[in-house]
């Protein structure tokens, strides 16, 4: 039987994404899982019963796909499909390729969710022209896909761009910091969607999405302003160091809270005209929430052509 489409799978801290696109990357359908219900039992089990319903729905076989293709948060072993760490989803060397190739008997590619945006930025959104680039994905924590000399750096145990760890405050190395959540970097902590919520909530005694806290933020709620002020502060000192060490044309912010940081973007741009020799392009993707979709789909891609 032809083998014309391709399944790909976007997951993520709060919401998980399933797409079906053909073979040419027409993107025919999605559905979306909530994570945290799907985290309730065996996350694998719940993504292959949603693409069997998925593949009933549009008529057509698995015979007919090439593919599967994931973009998973954390770190990843793409060589053995492993999430070896990944704190968001509480995982510890978690198998997923090797269940989801056994529950669909299919070929499943994965790769770590930034990276695979990255892949999606380079193949169908802002770094199509791109060598050298930073995509930084601020959504419920905080990663960065490192693109140098056309390709895609995953940096040695496929650790690099690990950048919710980073540290911007000189003091947390006196004194130490208290993470929003068990395994948090201290970037995450402050500047990531779960981190600023969390900042919030201690501050107020009221809980929120990072969604409504910008929307506070245009209402002039002070304490949201302020929590936001310092993780754009936050942000900046990484993308001023980042810049510093690679060099890059553009750096590329996208997420769920990149996507908020327009009205931000002036202060950054100028603090980087500032501070560094060389200025990248500061720009926030176009694709929505859709970048590790379709890198997820250019992974599949990808791996059958060089197979």
């Amino acid at each position: 039987m032809v083998k014309k489409y391709v399944l790909a799978v976007d997951i993520g801290g709060t919401s998980i994404e399933c797409g079906l696109f053909d073979s040419s990357g027409n993107l025919l359908s999605t559905s979306m899982l909530h994570t945290m219900e799907v985290m309730q039992g065996d996350l694998a089990e719940h993504v292959a019963e949603e693409l069997r319903r998925k593949m009933d729905d549009s008529g057509i076989l698995f015979e007919e796909v090439y593919g599967l293709g994931i973009g998973v948060p954390g770190i990843v072993d793409v060589e053995n499909g492993v999430v070896l760490k990944a704190p968001s989803l509480k995982w510890d060397h978690y198998p997923i390729k090797e269940k989801l190739q056994r529950l669909l008997g299919v070929p499943v590619y994965i790769g770590n969710d930034v990276n695979t945006g990255l892949l999606g930025e380079v193949e169908a959104g802002g770094l199509k022209y791109v060598q050298h680039a930073i995509y930084m994905m601020i959504g419920t924590s905080i990663g960065v896909g490192l693109f140098l000399n056309g390709e895609i750096y995953e940096g040695h145990q496929f650790s690099a761009g690990e950048a919710a760890y980073m540290i911007t405050d000189k003091s947390v190395l006196r004194e130490g910091f208290q993470p929003a959540r068990s395994g948090y970097g201290f970037l995450s902590s402050k500047a990531g969607g779960f981190g600023m919520a969390h900042e919030y909530e201690k501050k107020t005694g009221k809980l929120v999405s990072a969604q409504e806290l910008f929307s506070l933020v245009e209402k002039g709620d002070e304490a949201a302003i302020h929590i936001v002020n310092e993780a754009v502060d936050h942000i900046t000192s990484a993308v001023i160091n980042m810049t510093a060490i690679l060099n890059p044309e553009v750096i590329l912010l996208g997420g769920g809270v990149g996507r908020e940081l327009s009205p931000y973007l002036q202060k950054m741009d100028g603090n980087l005209e500032k501070f560094v020799p060389n200025k990248p392009k500061l720009v926030i993707s176009s694709m929505q929430n859709r970048s590790v979709l379709y890198g997820a789909f250019s992974l599949c891609r990808k791996q059958v052509k060089s197979s």
